[in-house]
């Protein structure tokens, strides 16, 4: 018993830890969301180029006045729209690079999620305009991203990409 209840305590404190941000999406705008390409990252390793990097992007319209709120990687197939994989490299940290996809069951490792937060966003609009949201693979406390206001007039915000808490994207 005294051997089993340290590694409990340990896996309890990576699966409290996992990617326990959510990011919440909020399209105010008239108009749908053709597309959104998210990253995440370790945003404590920028010197190594902020290794490992899973990729995702939805597969399907996010319409005008509704919300998203993708709090873990592995269920993000069940949100509307749906992430359906995630691609991984991650051969940097030891885990072989690699597609899961959550739509067909397949999970990412906590040894992943436990050290990944939301970088980055890039919005796409069916006319073609895109807004791009984030933080760089930069050092941590330097300002977050918005590539502006599109053409037609579309803007997003964030709260912050910088610092490992609940993101929020505002489309209008």
């Amino acid at each position: 018993m005294r051997k089993i209840l340290p590694l409990l305590l340990v896996l309890l404190a990576v699966i409290i830890k996992a990617q326990q941000y959510p990011l919440v999406v909020y399209n105010f705008s008239p108009v749908a969301v053709t597309k959104m390409k998210i990253k995440v990252t370790d945003p404590t390793t920028w010197t190594q180029d902020c290794h490992p990097i899973v990729s995702g992007e939805t597969a399907g319209p996010m319409l005008p006045g509704t919300t998203v709120t993708y709090d873990l990687l592995n269920t993000s197939a069940t949100k509307t729209p749906p992430i359906n994989q995630w691609d991984a490299m991650s051969h940097y940290i030891g885990i072989p690079d690699a597609i899961y996809n959550v739509n067909a069951g397949a999970t990412l490792p906590s040894a992943l999620t436990s050290i990944i937060n939301w970088q980055s966003i890039i919005i796409e609009f069916a006319n073609g305009e895109t807004i791009d949201l984030g933080r760089g693979c930069v050092q941590p406390g330097t300002p977050t991203f918005n590539s502006g206001p599109t053409p037609s007039g579309r803007t997003a915000a964030t709260n912050t990409l910088l610092s490992p808490a609940q993101q929020i994207v505002t489309i209008f």
